[in-house]
């Protein structure tokens, strides 16, 4: 007897683009479309793009599939009432302040819907599918535009008394730092966000640091990226190299706060930054092991996380998985 598989729709929200995936219960992405969001142009067309791209996601999928579709999962930025659907000061989706996507997704589509911040589902996604697999207190960050989190306690994805925990970009790592976004200063986001990574190398750069980035961009400051960082550090380049090892430290400053706070079992790194691998992970372990109490700095396992990219879609395919 062949036994009946379940789908789920996983919507990954961003500022820029919007990814969608159609998951199967064992976390197999079977089909995927992205589009822009074109988010300037206001919330009602956000919306209708939502839309659209499920829309022409199912228009592919197979009719046995679509039948077997028992909700869709969506990871939006900002503050997320995981239970009314609400979504509240989203970055680069400002118009989408206020808006219920929950209901407004059920009532188009006619399936259950569930919402997370982006970053919580990512954590979601990893404790399903993913590195955190089988644990029971784990917490993932995401390295990327900014460094989100997510914390999983006995299992389940916690998100505090008013629906906003896991806001570890936030932690403080400079008393008199770098001013944030979110209002305050020294954020550990505002040093290891891939755009503050690549603002302040180009302006170290222009003022006059030496380094084979400036060959390898052509001259053109714009076109630095982490990646062009890790390209150069691979070369064996100096400037880029410390850079990486300043990263990691403040990355492995941040993991310690994580595990005296919470005592998870694990803690998983992902995010597009951290595909700088061993650039990143050797200084960020060091650091950790420096300042955390020997008796924790032995039990907690720090990983990359595995999802790679399809984590976004995973990651939100994975809300519905959690509450069937």
């Amino acid at each position: 007897m062949v036994k009946k598989v379940d789908y789920a729709v996983g919507v990954d929200l961003g500022g820029t683009n919007i990814a969608t995936g159609i998951v199967n219960s064992a976390g197999k992405v079977i089909l995927r479309e992205k589009a822009p969001t074109l988010a300037g142009l206001g919330h009602k067309e956000v919306l209708k793009n939502i839309c659209n791209i499920i829309l022409s996601l199912l228009s592919k999928a197979e009719p046995q599939v679509r039948k077997r579709i028992i909700g869709i999962g969506i990871g939006a930025p900002g503050l997320v009432d995981h239970k009314t659907g609400i979504i509240r000061e989203p970055p680069n989706l400002p118009g989408m302040n206020g808006i219920n996507l929950k209901k407004y997704i059920e009532n188009r589509f006619k399936k259950k819907t569930f919402i997370a911040n982006d970053a919580n589902a990512y954590a979601v996604g990893e404790h399903t599918f993913g590195a955190g697999r089988g644990t029971k207190n784990m917490v993932c960050i995401t390295l990327g535009t900014g460094l989100g989190g997510g914390i999983i306690i006995g299992g389940k994805l916690y998100v505090g008394s008013f629906q906003t925990a896991g806001e570890l970009g936030h932690i403080v790592i400079r008393k008199e730092g770098r001013p944030c976004l979110c209002g305050n200063t020294g954020c550990v986001e505002t040093y290891v966000g891939a755009n503050n990574i690549a603002e302040r190398v180009r302006k170290e750069i222009k003022h006059g640091k030496r380094s084979i980035i400036l060959e390898l961009v052509g001259g053109d400051l714009s076109l630095i990226t982490p990646l062009i960082l890790l390209q150069a550090a691979k070369l064996n380049d100096k400037y880029a190299r410390s850079v990486w090892n300043e990263i990691g430290k403040d990355v492995g400053t941040v993991l310690v706060n994580i595990a005296n706070t919470v005592g998870p079992e694990m803690i998983v790194v992902g995010g597009g930054v951290s595909k700088a691998g061993e650039y990143l992970f050797k200084p960020m372990l060091k650091e950790f092991n420096k300042r955390e109490f020997k008796y924790i700095r032995n039990k907690i396992k720090i990983v990359q996380g595995e999802l790679l990219d399809d984590a976004g879609v995973l990651g939100a395919s994975s809300l519905v998985w959690n509450h069937v």
